[in-house]
């Protein structure tokens, strides 16, 4: 049987035509995600693998059996070589700018299998506003989202202000009230931003694997988040830093799967554990920078695992993976 020749790349690393645009917190965290995802990849047997370099950067440090290609040349072109030459493509991009979403058009357009949520689950998790409504209509709890031009509720707390489209905590800013909160929006131009009531808690996330409607759930981790100024910033998370005993995270991830049929492989869902108990906050339809503890924690390949996907409907947890708690931060993750 011939290899499955897969293509794995980070939209910053591989020199894509708005990287210089996205925060280094984004491409840092995305060089993460590559380097774990390659690790992996190539201890599949049967697989090949090839990635994208950015031929104006120092040529990536990448696991051996991984094959770099740095060509020069615009974007485009070599990412469609690339494309051209595997058989299944797996994209690290942000769902802000609709970057991840209009790669995985590309990707089907060019009649290749796309390793990663459908276009439009993409689109409809990359909005903080369409979210919320879904999850809403389906009885799960959500913080609210409100538009700057909405009547918002009276609310005693703060405010927090993100992109619409963004990503991580990229641009994500509290306010002591809800008038603070709409004067920089305006100061800053006033458009894509939404405003969410402040719920005090603890931040956590969901690291799923899913495949038409059903759910897993690989990993429920710690976010690590510190305010600085009036600005978020992620600091990293524990992975399955968090025990589902009563198998209440468990159940949120099918809830969610069921919701959004179109989420498909490695898949993220940010939460806060407050006081009324867990309150969804967004849904990455992609891998997490959790991904780059994931196979230390579970004692599984992770990748291998979506590759599964391919040919079977998702089963049970393997007997030999685990749940050991596994650090992940901006310089390297190690076993607590």
């Amino acid at each position: 049987m011939p290899a499955l020749k897969i293509f794995a790349f980070d939209y910053a690393s591989g020199g894509g035509p708005a990287q210089r645009a996205l925060p280094p917190a984004l491409r840092h965290q995305g060089e993460m995600m590559l380097r774990a995802l390659l690790a992996d990849l190539v201890q599949v047997p049967g697989v090949e693998v090839i990635t994208l370099a950015d031929p104006a950067l120092p040529m990536p440090d990448v696991p051996t059996g991984a094959q770099i290609v740095a060509d020069s040349g615009p974007f485009a072109r070599r990412f469609n070589a690339c494309v051209q030459a595997a058989d299944a493509v797996w994209p690290v991009a942000p769902e802000s700018g609709g970057l991840l979403e209009s790669l995985s058009r590309k990707v089907l357009r060019h009649k290749r299998i796309l390793l990663g949520s459908k276009p439009s689950a993409v689109r409809l998790a990359a909005s903080k506003l369409l979210t919320a409504r879904a999850l809403a209509k389906a009885g799960i709890a959500v913080a609210a989202v409100y538009l700057p031009s909405d009547s918002l509720p009276a609310h005693s707390g703060a405010w927090v202000v993100k992109p619409e489209h963004g990503a991580g905590c990229v641009d994500t800013r509290i306010f002591s009230g809800a008038r603070a909160a709409l004067d920089w929006i305006a100061q800053s131009g006033g458009d894509g931003y939404v405003l969410q009531p402040f719920i005090p808690g603890k931040v956590c996330s969901l690291s799923l694997l899913c495949r038409d409607g059903v759910a897993r759930l690989l990993s429920c981790n710690e976010q690590r988040v510190a305010v600085r100024g009036n600005q978020f910033h992620f600091l990293g998370s524990t992975v399955n830093g968090m025990a589902d005993g009563d198998g209440e995270f468990e159940r949120l991830g099918q809830r969610i799967a069921a919701l959004i049929p179109g989420l498909w492989g490695h898949v993220g869902v940010d939460f806060i554990l407050a006081e009324c108990g867990v309150v969804v906050l967004e849904i990455n339809p992609r891998m997490t920078t959790s991904y780059a503890g994931l196979h230390a924690s579970i004692g599984c390949n992770p990748a291998a695992m979506v590759l599964n996907l391919l040919d079977a409907a998702i089963g049970p947890a393997a007997p030999q993976c685990r749940a050991l708690s596994v650090s992940v931060d901006a310089e390297a993750f190690s076993a607590l």
